[in-house]
């Protein structure tokens, strides 16, 4: 149960962090989707088939509550979701180089569906070479932060299932 809890109250401070709080700081409002972090830990973590309605779920709020277009985030994390499922078939999900790799090409994906978006509502002279390389930072911030995200994210869930046996 507190795993539970712990991953609800981290989706739900991610999502308020991501949609209020960090478009208000100026060094932040381009950063990366934080949710994507705990899109991978699922992904990696479980083999469990309810994550993909939890994933579907997560799309669902930021969708609701950051005023992109309805179904952009839940495409998004499914497909992130379903990637990293395929992909970790061929790589050992322990290798120290798959998780920066992974995390990068997570939010490629995630801007790769916007600059999809962008360009079927508004033509191609609606992506700018600025959104090209806030892509790019943002996978290179990806890329540096989500692994140090994912090993916080383990330690408290493994803290969480020692609490979940003691109730036992």
């Amino acid at each position: 149960m507190a795993r539970f809890i712990f991953h609800f109250c981290l989706i739900l401070s991610l999502i308020v962090l991501q949609t209020s709080i960090l478009p208000r700081i100026s060094c932040c409002e381009s950063m990366f989707d934080l949710l994507i972090a705990e899109i991978l830990f699922f992904s990696l973590n479980f083999k469990n088939s309810i994550l993909f309605l939890v994933a579907f779920l997560m799309g669902w709020c930021m969708d609701s509550m950051s005023g992109a277009p309805m179904g952009l985030y839940t495409a998004a994390y499914l497909w992130i979701y379903i990637a990293v499922i395929f992909l970790k078939r061929f790589v050992h999900p322990g290798n120290f180089i798959f998780l920066p790799l992974i995390s990068a090409f997570g939010i490629l994906l995630e801007n790769l569906f916007i600059f999809f978006l962008f360009f079927v509502r508004h033509g191609y002279a609606s992506i700018s070479a600025s959104d090209i390389s806030l892509a790019g930072r943002q996978m290179l911030w990806g890329f540096f932060l989500i692994p140090i995200f994912l090993v916080i994210i383990e330690i408290i869930h493994l803290k969480c299932e020692e609490l979940d046996a003691k109730k036992l």
